[in-house]
């Protein structure tokens, strides 16, 4: 008599799982379709002439560190690329490397007559480096408009026409980021997590008007209006200096422009341990930002999203075969048609290995969070261990 019984239940049960797994492959979907439905208008709205940017108006300025094998490549991409754009290269008094490669640059004298070198005492303990750095040259700049890049970032120029828009405007533009580095396993990981997710991410804020941050790899804004509000100074305690800018700014009445521009950022990651220090960097930064803007808009699309696969795959797994094999689907019909709208966007060589990448991050993903959730917020920054919890620099 118990054998029917528990063999009913075992069936009812199966039908809810089953039940529970249709819904959130069905949410999975929907919600990847609207991501990418707000991304692509907000993509329409914008078109951009190279004829159109005005190069003499603008100063780049980068906070240099050697350590990356593409610096070179990375330096040398901006500067081939523009013909009067200046560029403020800040290097510290005890980087010979950093030094060395400058220098190297600098021979070619249509480079070193646009070229500024900075080289820049030791950053006192507790301050970022990066806004500590800008802050020390801020009254060597002699343009109206300033570029914050990072030095492993390259700028695609034949968009920037989008900024002319924006000229004379009180206002702080950012760029979108992708990562075509293809060095090894690590690096092909971390890339696929910034292409998986930026567009749709970034645009996608941006069209619900819920953009609330920048991306702090590429950002330009007025010199007047960083002098003016003591900008760097304002934020060099903190750790996190994209989110600091946007909410100091943000706060002061500003509008943050999320721009068409694209940034290609190629961080090469060398092995297992950089690639999860990494990561748990970004994730607990990505906590602050959701503590401090969550809304039903960033819990729709960004929260929500980022975690379905977790409980999906793990019903699949319950379920059998054919569950799993759907819910893979799904992650490769994303990961597809993410490619081709990349693609359609950057028009760059396609690699369809991206959409190997590109599922194995959005399995790991969900792990990824668990991880951070489960483990002291610290993280290890230029050798020393920091505890991340409000995003100021705060040492162990």
């Amino acid at each position: 008599m118990d054998y029917p019984f528990d063999w009913r239940l075992s069936t009812k049960g199966a039908l809810i799982m089953k039940l529970i797994f249709f819904l959130l492959a069905a949410a999975y979907l929907l919600l990847f379709i609207l991501r990418w439905l707000l991304s692509l208008a907000y993509l329409k709205k914008g078109q951009s002439s190279s004829s159109d940017f005005q190069e003499e108006l603008y100063t780049v300025v980068q906070p240099i560190l050697s350590g990356d094998p593409r610096l070179e490549n990375d330096l040398l991409a901006n500067l081939q690329q523009t013909e009067a754009v200046e560029f403020y290269w800040l290097i510290d008094q005890s980087d010979p490397e950093a030094q060395r490669v400058a220098d190297k640059i600098c021979q070619n004298l249509s480079y070193a007559q646009r070229i500024r070198v900075f080289l820049m005492e030791d950053v006192p303990q507790g301050i970022n480096p990066k806004s500590y750095k800008i802050e020390q040259i801020i009254d060597e700049l002699t343009r109206p408009y300033l570029i914050v890049l990072d030095d492993d970032s390259v700028i695609d120029f034949s968009k920037m026409g989008e900024l002319t828009a924006h000229l004379g405007e009180n206002v702080i533009l950012t760029g979108i980021p992708y990562n075509q580095e293809r060095s090894n396993f690590w690096s092909k990981l971390v890339a696929a997590f910034v292409n998986g997710n930026s567009f749709i991410t970034y645009f996608t804020m941006a069209e619900v008007k819920a953009n609330h941050s920048i991306n702090g790899m590429f950002y330009i804004l007025p010199l007047e209006l960083a002098s003016e509000q003591k900008l760097f100074s304002a934020i060099k305690d903190y750790l996190c200096d994209d989110l600091a800018v946007a909410d100091f700014l943000r706060s002061k009445g500003v509008e943050i422009i999320q721009t068409r521009v694209t940034c290609n950022v190629r961080t090469t990651i060398k092995d297992a341990k950089q690639y999860l220090l990494q990561m748990k960097r970004w994730l607990l930064f990505s906590s602050i930002y959701l503590k401090e803007h969550l809304d039903w808009k960033v819990f729709f699309l960004i929260g929500l999203p980022s975690f379905l696969p977790l409980p999906t795959l793990i019903l699949s797994l319950i379920l059998g075969w054919p569950y799993l094999l759907l819910a893979l689907s799904l992650l490769v019909f994303k990961a597809v048609w993410m490619l081709l709208y990349r693609q359609s966007i950057l028009s760059n060589r396609l690699h369809l290995d991206e959409v190997i990448y590109e599922v194995l991050n959005d399995l790991l993903l969900p792990w990824l969070f668990v991880y951070v959730l489960m483990t002291p917020p610290v993280i290890n920054w230029r050798g020393r261990k920091i505890r991340v919890t409000d995003g100021k620099i705060r040492y162990e």
